[in-house]
């Protein structure tokens, strides 16, 4: 395999957004059916806002969360065009919310859309995403660090296509936290204000040995 299609089926592999889901939740083929539609982003969504700078505590993040994807959108951008040569388009739609309850408990609601056009090596890749549903799990902050555990996918549908240069991709099955759109960071560092939360994970160094970390905004 070229290793500009190599990089390539990485990338779709690693940044298709709500591609992956747990092991044990059946994944399509590449030309997989489609899934329940994502209804697009409801227009009265919180305006974008200064991220808080405030180290999170128990009684700041329990509630109810609206993940931002018009920030989400822009960081997945930023990390899917050093993978590629030409332009990038990212797009998001839908909702993903979040309930932290006062027990430590944690679920999702998720009805949500994405797609990723990029160019490497002269290939186009295209790739598109649809998830719904829902997940649950637990949660607990300590020094400021919020982790999600015992995460129960199984309720959540997801259905992934992707093509490199027209031929379709095999997109591999993954773990309930590549399910970028559906799921916050198993652990990140948290700052909290009243209405906004922001996880920020550091995921290991990648093989050039380079950390990538991504900022989760959520919003009342």
């Amino acid at each position: 395999m070229r290793r500009t299609r190599a990089l390539a089926v990485t990338a779709a592999a690693t940044l298709l957004l709500t591609a992956c889901t747990a092991s044990d939740t059946p994944t399509p083929d590449a030309t997989g059916t489609t899934a329940p539609g994502a209804t697009p982003a409801a227009p009265d969504a919180p305006p974008p806002g200064p991220l808080p700078t405030a180290a999170a505590t128990d009684d700041c993040v329990v509630g109810t969360w609206r993940l931002d994807l018009a920030a989400m959108q822009g960081e997945l951008r930023d990390l899917v065009a050093g993978s590629g040569d030409g332009e990038v388009e990212v797009t998001l739609d839908g909702t993903t919310t979040y309930e932290f309850e006062v027990d430590g408990r944690f679920t999702a609601a998720v009805d949500s859309s994405s797609s990723v056009a990029m160019s490497a090596g002269g290939d186009e890749l295209r790739s598109t995403s649809a998830s719904a549903g829902d997940l649950e799990g637990t949660w607990v902050l300590a020094d400021g660090v919020l982790t999600i555990a015992d995460v129960d996918p199984q309720d959540l549908d997801v259905t992934t296509t992707a093509t490199l240069g027209g031929d379709p991709l095999d997109v591999p099955a993954g773990s309930a936290e590549d399910a970028i759109e559906a799921l916050p960071p198993t652990s990140s560092t948290a700052t909290c204000s009243p209405d906004a939360l922001a996880l920020t994970a550091s995921p290991p160094a990648d093989a050039g040995g380079d950390a990538v970390g991504i900022t989760y905004v959520l919003r009342r």
